[in-house]
């Protein structure tokens, strides 16, 4: 087994791109949904073979450019599955036949990969780019054509701007070290003296291009409007893509390179006079409260989900800012398990045949008309509050116990998620609304086919199972940040 087989999952989905990019120039008229099933399966296929390099041991380096450990991985098998699960759920989708919108996806899902598995900061910009305008430009085909210029030039001022920071970060590495790789940077700080001006500098440039990465408030510019008008799995899909990305730079690029396991081995403790922990913690306290904030603020349901679909990635970057090992691995494990919960909140949606547009007056009542769906949609945002019995409530009651008093932000951010969530299931099963009809499509809103409330209750019973009996997860998780306490 040789150090370069890690590359098969990339290079399998670069082949489904050149294969639907292939059946686009030719324009086969007769290949229908081939491009929506050439996506799927490449997506699963390389799932399978992600997984099966966790056999491999837990840290290569190509050349410093590249690196696989238990966190890359577990990173880089969180993205796929979410994709395979925005793919499957866009089967019924007017545009998910598109190949254009699965050439675009498709990379924005290789661009990713690229980010979390690089040891470069070089190399990590350039895919965040790519990610950037892959992303939003998929997203703008899904919306109005005459709103499609002014949405593909938004996002390549977005891109410019993102890669100027970028730049200056690599600058900066370049100037302090003379290196832009991950693991030297983190060799050099541990056993060399360096001014701390620019080392505050880094730490600070990392931190806020990975907040704009993930989205978090109030860092929330990156998409703009492209996602108001796509689809609803385009839209969380990418979102989440996009969070994921986010976290493992907070990680990989924060944590790794400004931090080293404290005497016993517990915990990590940070290598300059600006705490990463600290700035992490600030951070991510001010996200905890201003999300189910901006939610409960915004009356337009799209709004509000897609910022609240952010929450349990914001509780595990404020769990992370404590070093912890016990709550880094349920953090790590609680990123793959929010995943599942992005799944259920889209295939939910999509039953609701929720528009753009739809607001609070328009989801009073639909409960009464389409129960599963509003449940699936319920049990997905309550698991994105962190509430028990999903797994979210782990991570959350092992953070609770850090005896700290920055725990105070947790416990705010709960009451207001729990408002949140409570508020909604009000309105939904509210009987003072009659109208059962979507709004401004005059066509009543159905309960599901048989099939998919089999698949409501699948995703159900799978988040329950997880939350109930999640040692062996909790073992994998542990098992892939082992490498952070060299145990490895």
């Amino acid at each position: 087994m040789n150090h370069y087989q890690f590359l098969i999952p990339l290079i399998t989905l670069l082949l489904g791109i050149f294969f639907m990019a292939g059946t686009e120039i030719l324009g086969d008229e007769k290949s229908g949904e081939i491009p929506w099933l050439v996506h799927a399966f490449v997506l699963a296929l390389a799932f399978f073979q992600q997984a099966m390099l966790y056999r491999m041991p837990p840290t290569l380096f190509v050349r410093g450019g590249m690196s696989l450990d238990g966190v890359t991985q577990l990173f880089s098998c969180a993205i796929l599955i979410l994709a395979l699960i925005t793919q499957l759920n866009r089967r019924d989708e007017r545009r998910s036949l598109s190949s254009q919108i699965n050439i675009l996806s498709l990379g924005t899902v290789v661009f990713s990969l690229v980010a979390i598995q690089s040891n470069r900061f070089l190399f990590g910009i350039i895919s965040l780019l790519g990610m950037i305008w892959t992303s939003q430009s998929a997203l703008a085909a899904e919306s109005d054509p005459r709103g499609q210029p002014a949405l593909v030039h938004s996002a390549i001022i977005r891109g410019l701007v993102f890669l100027v920071g970028g730049v200056f970060l690599c600058l900066l590495a370049l100037s302090t070290f003379g290196e832009t790789q991950i693991d030297e940077i983190q060799r050099m700080i541990v056993r060399a003296h360096f001014r701390d001006e620019p080392l505050f500098a880094l730490e600070i440039f990392i931190t806020f291009l990975a907040a704009f990465t993930m989205g978090i408030p109030p860092f929330q510019g990156l998409f703009g409007s492209s996602r108001q008008k796509a689809s609803w799995s385009l839209s969380i899909g990418l979102g989440g893509v996009f969070a994921v990305t986010g976290m493992s730079l907070f990680v990989r690029w924060g944590l790794v390179v400004f931090s080293r396991v404290a005497i016993g081995g517990l915990e990590l403790e940070p290598l300059t006079n600006l705490n990463i922990f600290l700035v992490i913690r600030v951070l991510s306290s001010t996200a905890l409260v201003l999300c189910p904030f901006l939610s409960l603020s915004n009356r337009n349901l799209r709004g509000s989900f897609l910022i609240f679909m952010l929450n349990p990635f914001i509780q595990c970057l404020f769990a992370f800012s404590f070093g912890q090992k016990e709550t880094l691995a349920h953090g790590m494990v609680d990123i793959l398990v929010s995943v599942f919960v992005l799944g259920m909140m889209i295939s939910s949606a999509q039953s609701l045949n929720l528009t753009h547009d739809t607001s609070l007056q328009d989801w009073t009542g639909v409960g009464r008309r389409n129960r599963s769906g509003t449940l699936g949609l319920l049990i997905a945002l309550a698991g994105e509050a962190g509430f028990a019995p999903f797994y979210g409530s782990l991570l959350v009651q092992k953070t609770l116990s850090i005896n700290s008093w920055h725990v105070i932000f947790l416990l705010l951010n709960m009451a207001l998620s729990g408002f949140y969530v409570a508020r909604l299931v009000a309105l939904a099963f509210h009987r003072g609304s009659a109208l059962g009809f979507e709004r401004g499509s005059g066509e009543p809103v159905f309960a599901p086919e048989s099939p998919r409330k089999m698949w409501f209750a699948l995703q159900f019973v799978l988040l329950i199972f997880i939350g109930i009996f999640w040692q062996p997860l909790y073992k994998y998780g542990a098992f892939s940040i082992r490498s952070f306490f060299g145990e490895i």
